[in-house]
């Protein structure tokens, strides 16, 4: 039976968060390295308002997977 390597990744979960509706994870991002998965999260949060707005997505670098 061949061997299958599985690649270490770097999971980013966007949330979607709503007033009065709660918060959901609307997508899961796999990177290859933590840098990169780090850099989206800061270009993805960077508008992100001072103030907690009735509707908001945001980005969450979760970790390694894998």
């Amino acid at each position: 039976m061949p061997e299958i390597k599985l690649q270490t990744a770097h999971k980013v979960i966007i949330i979607e968060s709503e007033r009065g509706w709660g918060t959901k994870i609307d997508e899961i991002k796999y990177f290859d390295n933590e840098a990169e998965a780090r850099r989206f999260v800061e270009s993805y949060n960077q508008d992100l308002p001072e103030h907690v707005p009735d509707w908001y997505m945001m980005a969450r670098y979760e970790g390694r997977v894998g």
